[in-house]
């Protein structure tokens, strides 16, 4: 009952929800050109007058191609098209994990065993690989011992080879420290499978390409009707939004390049890791990224400044206050549904332990009585 209350609640907000999410993104694609073109002026006017003079010739060639670019990417900055884009980033973010599960397990399978009779190392060895690949030194981590195990087992080695990688052992058997090793990571990796697998059958903010409508502006395909769902939905629409405007910024470096207002172009990687906060910034105008990188040729104290266009949502809502306003609105509504949030989880806390209390020993009572 309580849970059926708080999911009216939450279709009841979905509309509103959507509606100032809409009215965000319609200030920001209002803003982006401006914003864009002055993120441009400020790189112009750290060029010297004779290298303005130079892109005299090819002033207008680049204005029209900021100017296609800047149009192409507004067109794409809407609900239905972000959402869009978070399914794939979800995606991305799938298939990086499951790699580097499927490394880490691949490792650890083309390990081999150290030989027992090598004595003990003769002092600590520092290197950069993982530790993983040297199972020797997860020496004591672990109470199986090796040498024990194959000293305890009386059967003939062929007969083990002949069995499955990862065959459930026999109850008086001993594990190996790499079997172990070599268990955990596949069980690891069928468990993020099977939550992969659940997750794409409940995630309701990944729309299909076919069932957008922009025309419909609180289509229930695109709106949840849980406190955990419009959360999400609203963490995707954002996530979404920043990689949008940093593939914008980066095809407006690239032309900057071409037509020489720049002369270095950063990777995608150091815009991603400017936006997560991985790597700091100088001070610089809005949208406009200022760098020190070091040069690996040179000595150490010598480093190399670089300045490009990084438009971000944080920068725009500083430069615009209808902008600011309409972020404040959705922080409020973000703040009433983590409200709703924590009692979804309550319910849900409670509808599972009354799920378990009438199937697992219904008649017994929960306290033992006293003699």
């Amino acid at each position: 009952m309580q849970l059926a209350r708080l999911e009216e609640r939450c279709s009841s907000l979905a509309p509103q929800l959507y509606k100032e999410q809409a009215r965000y993104l319609e200030l920001v694609r209002r803003i982006l050109p401006t914003a864009v073109k002055a993120a441009i002026r400020h790189l112009l006017c750290a060029l010297s007058p004779l290298q303005r003079a130079s892109l005299a010739e090819r002033q207008t060639l680049l204005q029209q191609r900021i100017d296609a670019l800047v149009q192409r990417s507004s067109s794409m900055i809407t609900i239905e098209q972000l959402l869009v884009l978070a399914g794939r980033l979800q995606q991305e973010e799938r298939r990086s994990r499951m790699q580097q599960f499927q490394t880490l397990a691949d490792r650890t399978t083309s390990s081999v065993e150290p030989a027992t009779s090598e004595g003990a190392s003769p002092g600590i060895e520092l290197g950069l690989n993982l530790p993983l690949e040297r199972p020797d030194l997860l020496d004591g981590l672990l109470p199986n011992d090796p040498s024990a195990s194959q000293a305890e087992d009386p059967r003939d080695p062929s007969e083990s080879t002949e069995q499955p990688f990862l065959a459930a052992p026999d109850p008086g058997a001993e594990m190996s420290e790499l079997e172990i090793l070599r268990s955990l990571f596949v069980m690891a990796g069928e468990s993020l499978e099977q939550g992969e697998s659940a997750q794409e059958l409940t995630n309701t903010f990944e729309p299909d390409d076919s069932q957008l409508d922009p025309g419909a502006p609180s289509s229930d395909q695109l709106m949840p009707s849980t406190a955990s769902g419009l959360l999400s939905w609203l963490d995707a629409v954002d996530s979404a939004l920043i990689r949008r405007l940093r593939n914008l910024s980066h095809a407006v470096n690239v032309e900057l390049m071409r037509s020489g207002v720049t002369r270095s172009l950063l990777p995608i990687q150091l815009l991603d890791a400017v936006n997560s906060g991985q790597l700091p910034s100088q001070s610089a105008p809005s949208n406009v990224l200022r760098l020190t990188l070091p040069l690996a040729m040179v000595s150490d104290d010598q480093a190399m400044e670089t300045a490009c266009v990084l438009v971000r949502p944080s920068e725009l809502e500083f430069d615009d206050h209808g902008l600011r306003r309409s972020r404040s609105r959705l922080r409020l509504q973000r703040r009433d549904l983590g409200t709703l949030l924590l009692k979804e989880r309550h319910w849900h806390r409670r509808a599972s332990v009354r799920e378990v209390q009438n199937h697992w020993w219904p008649n017994q009572p929960e306290t033992p009585q006293s003699r």
